[in-house]
């Protein structure tokens, strides 16, 4: 019964933003994401806290980029593709680095200051 519950809220809140037309692509959609969040293929709620808990350090470095003049091209290794999306959503909030480029083992990443 839950299983059905899950699949109708996220089919319902589809519609709201697509319309009524889309109502079957809408639920096929929602049936998608159940199955992938069901097994556990993605981690929701530990990319959740995750990204919770690096707000702070992005604010504090938005007020110190102000402040920075020299700049340096990283690399940072990682080992499957969530954790290439955890570092790339980490360095997206971090106003003093952006990712611009990865091949199969590194990140590429550009950064001010330290």
């Amino acid at each position: 019964m839950v299983h059905l519950i899950n699949i109708i809220l996220g089919t319902l809140f589809l519609s709201v933003f697509s319309g009524k037309e889309y109502f079957f692509l809408n639920l096929f959609v929602s049936i998608i994401v159940y199955e992938i969040f069901k097994q556990n293929v993605l981690n929701f709620s530990k990319l959740v806290f995750l990204l919770l808990k690096y707000i702070p350090k992005t604010l504090y470095e938005s007020i110190l980029v102000f402040f920075i003049k020299n700049e340096k091209i990283e690399f940072e290794e990682y080992k499957d593709d969530f954790e290439m999306l955890i570092k790339i959503l980490y360095i997206t909030l971090t106003p003093k680095t952006i990712a611009f480029d990865h091949d199969d083992r590194f990140l590429y990443i550009h950064k001010l200051g330290d």
